[in-house]
């Protein structure tokens, strides 16, 4: 991967002739970013993971733990090739759950994703383009540091063609099974 980077930079480098040095080390931080997160995609954690529809990818990232806040935050990576979807992610009586081995469960405290918004019936409502990679963040509260790992989360979304004025929405669950916690 290090090979990769040092090819992009000098890529970039010998290919920026003309350009001020802030405009420089703007693209070299852009890129060290994007190899971040590829390195993380490709390195996430072991997991089973059970997408809502085919027609979307639905991969996590990390599963980590906050010892003082008694956190566990799931982040993942969602992207479909249909036309630009409207996705209501559920936060009411359809609330994401995560169980351990034990079978305790654990209460959910919040989603996010880029410009989303508070809906109708507690819902989280994201715009997700066509073919863009979208990251998210699924937040579980009162999870303690000795909790391995989440052997069961599951959470229900409602998704459409944002630009159908009359499109039927179309309903499905996401499931992730086997995910341990980093409680670095």
């Amino acid at each position: 991967m290090k090979r990769f980077l040092c090819l992009v930079l000098l890529t970039v480098i010998f290919t920026a002739q003309g350009q001020t040095k802030k405009e420089l080390q703007e693209k070299i931080k852009f890129l060290e970013e994007k190899v971040k997160l590829c390195e993380l995609y490709n390195s996430s954690p072991i997991a089973e993971v059970l997408p809502f529809s085919s027609d979307f990818e639905f991969k996590v990232l990390e599963c980590r733990g906050n010892k003082i806040g008694q956190t566990v935050d799931i982040i993942f990576t969602i992207k479909h090739s249909l036309p630009h979807q409207k996705i209501d992610f559920y936060t009411g009586s359809e609330r994401p759950i995560a169980y351990n081995e034990m079978g305790d469960a654990y209460e959910f405290k919040s989603v996010e994703f880029p410009n989303s918004q508070d809906g109708w019936n507690s819902t989280v409502t994201f715009i997700l383009p066509t073919n863009i990679l979208v990251k998210g963040k699924l937040t579980f509260k009162n999870v303690l540091p000795q909790t391995e790992k989440f052997a069961f989360v599951s959470g229900a979304l409602k998704f459409k063609d944002r630009d159908a004025e009359y499109g039927e929405d179309k309903e499905g669950r996401f499931e992730i099974r086997n995910l341990k916690i980093d409680w670095k």
